[in-house]
């Protein structure tokens, strides 16, 4: 009976292996969300622990179980295993978030690879987004609005200077100005567009043809009144807008509406529960509108919130991305799984 051995990718491997290239992670968010949209999945509701009722998490924190299967090329099974604290950082000089990821074999079970899962995760959020403004924004968009300046919000201006061409000023707002100048000076040398740090979340927000709010605020700031006609809006985090505000938008997204229902913190989760707006207005998981489905934008005028809660299937995608990546350049270490199973 054969020795059963499996890949371990440190975060520095990953990143060796092209975790890094966003190119490389919106091709595979891109063929995930087509393969959402085909159906070419498995994908669970993903169970979460909690220390509390769902606002907790933006203060006593989160441990997240993300399972899935990706078909077509993909053809891959796995899970990430992401916690999230939000005193990391001043407590304990740590990150806000961690992650691990496992893929396996889908026909034998056996696990191929064990990985950071860090990057990968941030990299897929902003890659979410950077394929929403594909079929959601005006092409000719210019400014954008960055609200946050954390890890989040570096992945989502990776990704929108490649799906933006038109992208020529960047604003950024944190509640630290500390944070905003850091981040200003930092992304200054990495992206095309001028940054500009804002003096408010208003000022970042109002008059962006594209805008993104990632911060761990429990008080909704957003108002309908900024939020100018033709404006794409990604809400990466749950708190951040004010259920109201989603009756000035035209077309709301999301990514998986009945997952988003489950967690029950994201604003157009609660925007529909509190009578807000129908269901019927929730328009379309992105997936449907890559496979064409359902249609993205259609007037220079449309409003349009793009509220996901983030796919199992992208990390699954990303991390066999990866992993063949790993192979063929010989990162990575090697470890036994067992010499020889103890029952069969």
């Amino acid at each position: 009976m054969p020795v059963v051995n499996f890949l371990y990718l440190s975060q520095e491997d990953v990143i060796a292996a092209g975790g890094l290239d966003m190119d490389g992670t919106l091709a595979t968010v891109e063929e995930t969300f087509r393969l959402w949209g085909e159906g070419d999945f498995v994908q669970p509701i993903k169970p979460a622990i909690r220390w509390g009722p769902p606002i907790t998490e933006n203060t006593r924190g989160r441990i997240i179980a993300m399972p899935a299967y990706v078909g077509g090329d993909v053809d891959m099974a796995g899970i990430k295993w992401i916690p999230s604290m939000p005193m990391n950082p001043e407590r304990h000089g740590l990150p806000r978030a961690s992650a691990l990821i496992i893929i396996n074999d889908p026909y034998t079970g056996l696990p191929l690879a064990v990985m950071d899962g860090t990057v990968i995760s941030a990299m897929r959020t902003g890659a979410a987004t950077g394929i929403a403004t594909k079929y959601l924004a005006r092409p000719d968009s210019a400014v954008l609005g960055l609200v946050g300046a954390g890890v989040q919000n570096r992945t989502q201006l990776m990704a929108l200077t490649r799906t933006l061409p038109r992208l020529a000023e960047v604003r950024v707002f944190d509640v630290k100005p500390e944070k905003t100048r850091a981040f200003c000076e930092e992304m200054a040398g990495q992206v095309r567009p001028v940054l500009l740090a804002a003096g408010s979340a208003r000022e970042a927000i109002q008059g962006a043809d594209v805008f993104v709010t990632a911060t761990v605020s429990s008080d909704a700031y957003v108002e309908a009144g900024w939020v100018k006609a033709g404006a794409f809006h990604s809400e990466i985090s749950s708190w951040d807008t004010q259920p109201g505000t989603l009756t000035v938008y035209d077309k709301i997204v999301v990514d998986d509406w009945k997952a988003i229902q489950h967690g029950g913190k994201h604003v157009s989760a609660r925007a529909v529960k509190e009578g807000v707006i129908p269901e019927s207005r929730i328009h379309a998981e992105l997936g449907e509108i890559v496979v064409g489905r359902k249609p993205g934008r259609e007037t220079e005028k449309e409003r349009i919130l793009f509220n996901p809660i983030g796919l199992p299937v992208h990390d699954v995608g990303e991390a066999t991305r990866i992993y063949r990546a790993a192979k063929e350049k010989g990162i990575g270490r090697v470890l036994p799984l067992w010499e020889k199973p103890i029952w069969v």
